[in-house]
């Protein structure tokens, strides 16, 4: 019995009214599965999804009128609708199951990796579901709830959440430090790594771009640092980049890289220790790889990533377009011994980087800071200098002059006094042929940085 998690976690999970400790060890045990007892796992909570869908969501009532429910195999999930972002910003309300009370959901939101911003509803079962598949991956990692952990987000929403009081308590209580990489300068770096080695963390997460930042940081900087206390580094919601997991590598060291694919909707898939592709959470994910059809890609081929969220019964994520490119890899058994399914790789979700003379503002904080309020239905960050920074948007409905000030207040605060940020209302932004658009261009970033 881990003291920490089964008595002082699990009995502050209990006065939440929250079950993560409980849903933990249902994983623990899960993970060691055969592949064939996985699918029906798998089959029996897609089929109750569904069933609770098409009853209780006036949405789904319409989009699965047709399907032949319960599905016989997983493989009869290709004739159901996929379900894109446009159409969670447009039927919202009607995605929601009505045999919930509204209390029962709980808001959330994300920019995305299109640089739209979309609201969406998480309920508790499936946060726990969620947050215990956090927990695991760290597991896998040689890490455990409890150990001293520093997490290095870039968005201005968890920044302004992390505020709280509640929150700041939470994370005293988790041994849990946040470190911003919304805005980072040489004195910033310098004092997140002075940080780092008085605390002495047993692992860190966060966006990929900021960690490697600090680790290029700490290898130009100081390069005798002895960082053996670090056990694992958890990168996410970025793209991890040949060259900066080479870096982070060089910096931490490689083997401690257990990379993460995840985003605010749900976490869908970890690397284990074999290094050999990203584990599905397929207890609560279900992950699928197709074509422009909608039909599965052999092993190998690269798609279109959907997911379906198992756990969450408010709100139905069925076959959820979440907007990046995958490869599937064989079924079979991973070197670590699991039988989880795997993504061979991810592609996508790679922003630029915006460069200033004296600091970078990495891509996630703009993805954020544009959802945290209701006013444009697109928008693109671009840079031709480093004195200029232009933001392009296309307002919606709820778009006000109020909300413009308080984009352009927000960007302010991240510059330098000699940057001008600038305003720009369109009504379209124009997607390239490949289909997806970058939320940031300039011409002046770099993948490396280094402190004047």
């Amino acid at each position: 019995m881990n003291l920490y998690q089964d008595v002082f976690f699990r009995f502050t999970d209990s006065l939440r009214g929250r079950n993560t400790i409980k849903r933990l060890h249902q994983l623990r045990q899960s993970q060691d599965w055969n592949l064939q007892r996985i699918r029906r796992w798998q089959l029996e909570r897609l089929n109750r999804l569904l069933d609770q869908a098409r009853t209780h969501s006036p949405y789904y009532a319409k989009r699965l009128t047709d399907a032949g429910l319960p599905l016989s195999d997983l493989a009869a999930i290709e004739q159901l609708p996929v379900l894109t972002k446009d159409e969670i910003r447009e039927h919202q309300q009607q995605i929601k199951c009505g045999n919930f009370p509204e209390s029962a959901f709980i808001e959330s939101r994300t920019g995305g990796s299109t640089g739209r911003p979309m609201f969406y509803y998480l309920d508790r079962p499936s946060m726990d579901w969620n947050r215990a598949s956090v927990y695991r991956a760290a597991e896998w990692g040689g890490t455990a709830l409890g150990e001293k952990a520093i997490h290095m987000s870039g968005s201005h929403f968890d920044y302004t959440r992390g505020q709280t009081l509640l929150t700041r308590l939470t994370y005293f209580l988790q041994r849990y430090r946040d470190y911003s990489t919304a805005v980072l300068t040489e004195a910033k770096l310098e004092e997140y790594y002075q940080g780092l080695m008085k605390y002495r963390p047993q692992s860190i997460w966060g966006y990929a771009g900021g960690i490697f930042v600090f680790s290029d940081f700490i290898e130009s900087t100081h390069p005798e640092a002895r960082l053996d206390f670090i056990k694992s580094i958890f990168p996410s919601s970025e793209t991890l980049l040949a060259h900066q997991r080479e870096t982070i590598g060089r910096v931490f060291g490689a083997d401690k890289i257990f990379d993460q694919y995840g985003a605010r909707e749900m976490y869908m898939a970890s690397e284990c220790r074999a290094h050999q592709g990203y584990h599905f959470h397929a207890e609560v994910i279900l992950g699928e790889v197709v074509d422009r059809h909608g039909r599965g890609c052999q092993p190998g081929e690269m798609g279109n990533v959907l997911l379906t969220d198992l756990s969450n019964l408010a709100f139905p994520f069925i076959r959820y377009e979440i907007g990046d490119i995958g490869v599937l890899e064989e079924d079979g058994q991973c070197e670590c011994g699991m039988w989880l399914p795997r993504l061979r790789k991810v592609e996508g979700r790679i922003g630029d980087i915006v460069t200033l003379s004296d600091r970078i503002l990495t891509g996630p904080n703009f993805a954020t800071l544009f959802s945290d309020k209701r006013g444009i239905a697109n928008y693109q960050i671009r840079q031709e200098s480093f004195d200029e920074i232009r933001i392009v948007m296309v307002p919606d409905q709820n778009y006000s002059d109020e909300f413009e000030q308080y984009v352009k207040g927000a960007v302010e605060s991240m510059v330098d006094e000699g940057t001008r940020v600038v305003t720009e209302l369109v009504d379209d932004i124009e997607v390239p042929e490949s289909g997806k658009r970058q939320y940031i261009i300039s011409k002046v970033s770099r993948f490396k940085y280094r402190p004047s």
